[in-house]
């Protein structure tokens, strides 16, 4: 008579007992799993998708691109938006705006670590906003004594800082103590005023040198003097053209003739525009079809296969790029949904609308209540963060696993458990063969 493994025999048992129960959570673990890994998949891609069309509905941007052409280039820049007409402009850039830059009278051995009052005030004014700095408050390190390195650090860090920036400059063995405007124009005009009682100081701020006059940008629409003249503040000139943002960069020489701006559609740009909306879409479109498949012979089965809420959102979708704007559908303007339910565009179709209806697409897509505020507003249901279709589905995934985590947990210990007991009375069993051997053995 042979002895038993009464281990192995206990393990055996055990997990006869708990396995079905094992494999069945872990079924369940494992799709639920699936479904949130699909969940989540989808929920990238029509974010993607969320974010192409916010880049095309900008305050700033369109599905129309619009571009400028100069015949020269050195002189200012334009930026042209959706809102800009096709049109050719004149242009003359008198001087470009530069910030009021000046130089401290302060002593010849002026070095960092020159000591200042620790009395008094520093005053400076922009543009009818004034900081008056204290000068007992910038002893940074406690020592009792300021310098002039704490006092530029406190000039550019105070919170009332109306928009002045103190630097020490090191040239040919001297350091110099330098206050500049951040802002152009000459509303920016800066102006100091000390009141320390100590003269040298005081007197610093009283006799500056201006190392760069404040002024205003001056174009002109038009020809120098017979043009429109325009002054700003900065160089940038925003909407002065509806829609043209002008940068002035170098003045030009009195008397050279205006240069040439011409506005028009930049066709390759625009396509650009759609493709990138196209293959978005395309996107969450493959990414449905991935996860709702039902399987076939060849296929294999979608982890959200017959999903009511992708269902709905493939519906919704497809159903406004099939709809009218502007008495306009997709299809008439050479973009249509082919046979698998993406998006396509025969480019000469498109390009040849553009031409004769540019407007029009663009309200088809821009317009208020169109195309594309239709497709945010039909996903932001489902992407809101906090009460968002999805956020509620991943929520209910997790807490299922949780669940079915316990329940694995409660499984392990039903197994110890009759681990335990298997093992004692095989433990008990085999003692009792051997017993019975050795007996036997006596009668041998």
């Amino acid at each position: 008579m042979n002895t038993i493994d009464p281990a192995q025999m206990a393990r055996n048992l055990a997990t006869a007992d708990t396995q079905k129960f094992q494999q069945r959570a872990q079924f369940q673990a494992d799709k639920y799993q699936s479904q949130l890994t699909a969940l989540g998949k989808v929920e990238s891609a029509l974010r993607d998708f969320r974010s192409t069309i916010q880049d095309i509905n900008s305050s700033t941007t369109s599905i129309i691109q619009n571009k400028a052409t100069l015949s020269d280039d050195n002189h200012f820049t334009v930026n042209a938006n959706a809102q800009a007409l096709s049109g050719s402009y004149q242009i003359f850039v008198e001087q470009i705006a530069s910030a009021h830059q000046v130089k401290t009278g302060m002593p010849a051995n002026l070095d960092s670590t020159t000591s200042v009052p620790n009395t008094g005030t520093l005053s400076f004014t922009i543009d009818g906003q004034t900081l008056d700095l204290d000068l007992s408050t910038i002893d940074s390190d406690g020592d009792g004594q300021s310098t002039i390195s704490e006092l530029t650090t406190a000039i550019n860090n105070h919170p009332d800082n109306p928009g002045v920036n103190a630097t020490l400059v090191r040239t040919s063995g001297q350091t110099h103590f330098m206050l500049a405007s951040n802002e152009t124009g000459v509303a920016n005009t800066l102006s100091v005023n000390a009141n320390t009682g100590t003269t040298w100081f005081d007197d610093a701020f009283t006799n500056l040198t201006e190392i760069s006059a404040p002024q205003d940008a001056v174009i002109w629409l038009g020809a120098e003097t017979t043009g429109l003249k325009l002054t700003n503040s900065s160089n940038t000139f925003s909407n002065v053209i509806d829609g043209i943002d002008i940068t002035a960069t170098k003045a030009q020489t009195s008397g050279d003739p205006a240069l040439s701006m011409a506005i028009d559609t930049d066709q390759d740009a625009t396509l650009e525009q759609v493709n990138a909306f196209i293959e978005s879409y395309n996107k969450v479109m493959s990414t449905l079809d991935s996860y709702t498949q039902t399987g076939s012979a060849d296929t294999q089965r979608g982890a959200l296969a017959n999903d009511p809420t992708l269902r709905s959102i493939e519906s919704q979708l497809n159903n406004l790029l099939r709809d009218q704007f502007e008495g306009k559908r997709l299809s008439e303007i050479g973009i249509s949904i082919n046979r698998e339910g993406k998006l396509e565009v025969d480019k000469d179709s498109f390009k040849n609308a553009q031409q004769t209806m540019g407007a029009t697409i663009e309200s088809m897509f821009n317009g208020e209540g169109n195309l594309l505020d239709s497709l945010e507003d039909s996903l932001k249901p489902f992407l809101q963060f906090s009460s968002g279709i999805f956020t509620s589905r991943k929520e209910a995934l997790r807490s299922n696993i949780d669940r079915i985590d316990d329940k694995q947990v409660a499984l392990d210990r039903k197994y110890e458990m009759a681990y335990t007991r298997y093992l004692k009375q095989f433990t008990q069993m085999n003692q009792i063969m051997t017993q019975m051997q050795q007996t036997q053995g006596l009668f041998g």
